[in-house]
This record gives structure tokens, sequence and C-alpha cells, in this order.
């Protein structure tokens, strides 16, 4: 759960003496954590923490792709928080940072959209600062001020939205992440002990967190845990294959199809769009094949899903049809419908049409559900890895058994969206 965000301005408070007393000067601190204050957010950070944050930008450490980064995520040392910051500096040398607050197991990955898209808004607010004097043209410093203000609780608020997620929100972490989409990877390949599995993830990005990484596939029941007793080497006396492990029983994908409730309604309200409507459904599924969808497009329809604003603009068209000028004000003042509509259309989920009376409509193309199937695939891979000469490949007879075993009891079972 996200704690808060707090902005601060970076003060030298340079003596004549040339003595300086820096500091971080909160502009707006805003919290969703009712126990925490202005008046004793320290608790929540320090101002150590404060400084190494600061240090982690300046410095030039943190780096993306081998630029320096505006942004850095991290745990604090003294209080037991983790962060998401970013960091402006101006032409004029004014120095900021914005930090958002979370739980230590919070997947903070996925609100880095709107950390992005807050860091944007701010940057704007920033450059107004530059040319404002404090001291004469207070009013205005006030606006601003209040300006930042709405943008750190209108974050919080997307940030809160995102962290309540539905099945098929859940459904798309898997594929948003490349180190999901890697556990997916290997357990469509074979069993494996976690403490494998984790060795391969931190070549990935060091010191993840596998339970974490694991909740979504554990949440929608698509794997098993189980222990393995191992076996003792005849050679060695080393017990072998001992310990955790994990065992797909249901496999996932993104499917797209066709939205029935939509074409009924057409077809008993909107005659003079529907066969067009119809038309245009069947041309796109005459051609789609669910097992050629790229893990690209797959990342991309998972991002959708886990944005706020788009997936509840996807939830209202699920529903009814909108002419393109009257979309409906249901939504608040940060949102582009524009970019929206543009990115959907992209991406073949919605389509603009004109009926006969060239009325233009906004109108669901695909819908989006998650599929879950039975991995029959693995059964003959079980008996392959089992006979395997590859000793880093080979799975004993005991995980064998158990991976047969499991996907048997596991295969009545249904997943309920």
């Amino acid at each position: 759960m996200i704690q808060g965000i707090l902005n601060f301005q970076f003060i030298l408070n340079q003596e004549e003496s040339g003595e300086i007393e820096p500091e971080f000067r909160p502009i707006k601190l805003i919290f969703h954590n009712k126990k925490f204050n202005e008046s004793n957010y320290t608790e929540l950070i320090s101002t150590n923490d404060i400084f190494g944050i600061f240090y982690q930008h300046t410095t030039g450490i943190f780096k993306d792709k081998g630029a320096f980064s505006n942004f850095y995520t991290g745990r604090l040392k003294e209080t037991p928080y983790q962060v998401v910051s970013y960091y402006r500096q101006e032409s004029d040398s004014s120095k900021y940072i914005t930090i958002a607050f979370f739980e230590l197991d919070d997947e903070v990955e996925i609100f880095q959209d709107l950390i992005n898209t807050m860091a944007k808004r701010l940057l704007l607010i920033f450059k107004k600062l530059i040319n404002i004097n404090p001291l004469k043209q207070i009013s205005l410093l006030e606006k601003i001020h209040s300006k930042i203000e709405s943008e750190l609780k209108f974050t919080i608020f997307q940030i809160d939205r995102l962290s309540q997620l539905d099945k098929l929100q859940k459904a798309s972490l898997i594929f948003h992440s490349d180190e999901r989409l890697k556990i997916l990877e290997i357990l469509r390949e074979r069993p494996i002990a976690k403490k494998e599995l984790k060795g391969i993830l931190e070549r990935m990005k060091p010191n993840i967190n596998i339970d974490v990484l694991l909740d979504p596939f554990l949440e929608l029941n698509l794997i098993r845990r189980d222990w393995i007793k191992g076996e003792k080497d005849k050679e060695t006396g080393i017990v072998k294959n001992k310990g955790e492990y994990l065992f797909l029983t249901k496999d996932i994908l993104l499917a797209r199809l066709p939205n029935e409730n939509i074409l009924n309604r057409l077809r008993e309200n909107k005659k003079n769009l529907y066969d067009i409507y119809k038309d245009k459904v069947a041309d796109y599924f005459s051609t789609y094949d669910i097992n050629k969808q790229s893990v690209e497009e797959m990342k991309k329809i998972a991002g959708i899903l886990l944005n706020p604003d788009s997936y509840d603009f996807l939830a209202l068209m699920r529903n009814s049809y909108y002419p393109l000028d009257k979309l409906p004000k249901i939504f608040s003042d940060w949102f582009d419908i524009e970019v929206i509509l543009s990115t959907l259309e992209d991406l073949k989920i919605v389509t603009t049409l004109k009926d006969k009376e060239d009325q233009g409509w906004v109108i669901l193309l695909t819908d989006i559900k998650p599929l879950i199937i039975f991995p029959e695939f693995l059964l003959p891979k079980i008996r392959e890895f089992f006979k395997s000469e590859d000793k880093e490949q080979k799975i004993s007879i005991e995980i064998a058994k158990k991976a047969l075993e499991l996907l048997e009891v596991t295969y009545p079972e249904k997943v309920d969206w």
C-alpha cells in the first residue's frame, strides 16, 4: 500500500562566510497512511535517507540503459519502506526531489507508468517556478504549489486504484513482467526447484522477491508448490534434488474474443451499424491466431489492463457503444481520451466506424480475456526430461511422479472469472 508522496526542494543555505547548511525544504507532503502527517514525516523517511536518495540521483550511480536516470527505486535504510523517486534540476540550478513510499512487499514496478506520468506533469510545473520571485509573487507561488499538491494527490489516487486488482489484471501482471514471463517460459518446459528459479531470475534482476513474483500464479491457481525429499547419491552420499519445487498445472494466455453483448445490442437497436460492425469483427477474427500473438503485443495489452483509466474505459466499452463526439464524461480531468483511443485502436481493441448516416461511433472490436488451459503439452516433456542424459536438465523419478500426480489432480479444476 502506498504511504504517501513527498515533494522537496534542495536548498544550500549558503552564509556570507561561505559555509552551507543544506536542507530539503518540503513543498508539498501528501500522505495516504493517516498515521503520518507534516509534523512527523521523519518517521516515514529520515534526513539521512533523503540525502542518500539525492546522492543516488546526483552522482549518476543509478543509470537507465547507460544514461543517468531521473528515477530511482530502492529500500530505505532507517525506516521499513521502499521508494520510487523522481529528481529534477532546472536551468537555474534549482533542484527538486519527489519521493513515493511503499511497503516492502509492494510490487512497485507496476506503478512505474503512473510515476512517470506524474513526473512529466511535475516537470512542466517546476519550469514555471524558475521565473517566480517567491517574495513578490506569493499568490502565484501558492497557485503553483497547489498544482503540485493536486498532482501528488491524483497519483496516490491512481496507485490506490491499481492496488486493487481483479483477476484479469492479476493475469496481466504475468505478461507485463519480464521476470514473470521467464517463470512461465521455464515452467512450460519442466518443474523447477524454487531455489534454482530464484538464481535464474536474479541474473535478470538482482535482489528480486520471488514470492511477490509468484503471487499471481498462485492466486490464479496456475502453479502448485510441493516439497521433494530428494534422493541420496550412491557414490557421494549427498542428497540431491531436495527442496521446494514449482509445478505448472494450468497454462494461461491473454486471448482476444468477439464481444457477444455488443453484437446483440447492435442487432436489436442499431441495424444500420450492425452489419458494418459484424463484417469488421469477422474480418479481424478470420486471420487471428492466438498462438501467433507476440510477447510484445501481450505486454502492451497487459499494460493497458494495468492502467486504471484505460481499464475503466475498456470496461465501459464492453457494455455499450458511443458516438465519437459524445463519449461519456465519467473520467478525471487528467484523463486524455485521445491518447487512450489512439492506443486502443493501434492494438485493435477498439475501432471507430461510420454508420450509413455518416455518424462516427466508438465501439469495441476485440474483448480481452484470460484463456486458462490444461497444459497437456507438459506430459511428453516430463518424460523427456526424466530420460534426459543431460545432468543439468534431468529430473528425478520423484519429481516426475509428483508432476504427473499434480496434473491428474488439477485436471478437472476450473478458474472462475
